[in-house]
């Protein structure tokens, strides 16, 4: 395409069907056009950059900036309209650099390999979209953003580059939607860009679909980690103590659905990832990790009222209701052992013991979990 036709095509709002990536277009004004399967750069292009490229309120499908050096662009959105105005777009290895994509809609696009400095994604719809291995720099806004569907396997968030729990959609990633990361793995080679299979070099790998999907619990236990430790370093406490939980039950998916499972490893092996994921549920039961108050003190109700039926239970205690054996049981709790089952009978004796020692372990645990709420308030 010439200059002219091109001319002709940005004053009809319209571009479509074409292959720009030798034009100079820095400065241009595309806003308020429909862009449909165009290229603005490929891979194969030395140092193509674009730079000031106003495509506010513009609507982009099948479109490609592969490579590109995109400076000072802006993708905004005057209002959120409930419309996808970002469909089908490739930023695979491109740097985008003090970027705009306020309020914008961006659908099944894939920023594999790419630069992300300084960028802007605030209040913006993110769906479908891959981020493998992308690099976040600078001072990136996810302010009200809403991310769904979406895989940051591998991304890299700096210091400045964030992304919260609440912009989350349901408080969960791809990986954890078994029917959305298939449809994510099979279906990208049909939303038009580019060969999924290909990696960072442009050669086949022995990328598989099938084991990405096998993996999905791995995958996500590596996400909810790195997400841990991202906000545990910049203080965000409530964030990373839900992702922490987020990881362990990911890992406990991992160790029951996935290595338990794997005919190939032999039995003793499948047995010990059993005992790991039931010790693993048991943990996240009774005390969700360390981090939930209701779970912790649900577990120390069921302790009293459970050692208060053993009590009212048994035939040479003479304890006459089982509310007062309720009673008992909480002084048992805190070490202060009623005269009324003391030195009755060695089972007792045994069973006082057990229960306070259980009492004061959970006293403890209740403490710790109670500092670190008050902490991260």
């Amino acid at each position: 395409m010439n200059s002219d036709n091109l001319q002709e095509q940005i004053k009809r709002k319209r571009i479509e069907n074409t292959d720009i990536s030798k034009h100079d277009l820095d400065g241009y004004d595309l806003s308020k056009c429909v862009i449909k399967n165009v290229v603005f750069a490929t891979e194969d292009q030395n140092d193509r950059k674009l730079c000031n490229i106003n495509f506010k309120d513009s609507t982009l499908e099948n479109v490609s900036f592969d490579g590109a050096t995109l400076e000072n662009c802006s993708f905004d959105l005057s209002e959120n309209l409930g419309v996808d105005n970002i469909s089908k777009v490739s930023f695979r290895k491109s740097m985008l650099i003090n970027c705009r994509f306020r309020k914008a809609r961006i659908v099944w696009s894939d920023f594999r390999y790419s630069e992300i400095n300084q960028v802007t994604f605030e209040e913006a719809s993110i769906d479908f979209c891959d981020f493998y291995r992308a690099f976040f720099l600078g001072v990136g806004i996810f302010r009200k953003s809403l991310i769904q569907n979406s895989s940051f396997y591998y991304t890299y968030f700096n210091e400045g580059a964030c992304i919260r729990k609440e912009n989350l959609v349901n408080g969960k990633i791809l990986q954890q939607n078994k029917s959305n990361y298939e449809k994510f793995l099979f279906e990208w080679n049909s939303c038009g860009t580019g060969v999924r299979k290909n990696n960072l070099k442009n050669s086949t790998s022995d990328w598989s679909g099938q084991e990405s999907l096998s993996n999905r619990f791995s995958d996500a236990e590596d996400i909810y980690k790195n997400l841990n430790g991202l906000w545990m370093s910049k203080g965000f406490l409530g964030d990373a103590n839900w992702a922490y939980v987020q990881g362990k039950r990911m890992e406990r998916n991992r160790l029951f659905f996935c290595e338990s499972k794997d005919s190939k490893k032999p039995i003793y092996f499948r047995f010990k990832k059993i005992v790991e994921s039931a010790f693993n549920l048991l943990l996240d039961g009774l005390f969700g990790y360390g981090e939930s108050i209701r779970k912790m003190i649900t577990t120390y109700i069921i302790v009293i009222v459970a050692f208060a039926y053993i009590y009212y239970a048994l035939p040479f205690i003479s304890i006459s209701s089982y509310i007062d054996a309720i009673g008992f049981s909480f002084k048992n709790m805190v070490a202060m052992t009623p005269d009324e089952i003391k030195s009755i009978n060695p089972l007792i004796d045994i069973l006082n013991v057990i229960q306070t020692t259980i009492g004061i372990l959970l006293t403890g645990i209740f403490g710790f979990i109670l500092g670190n709420k008050i902490r991260n308030q």
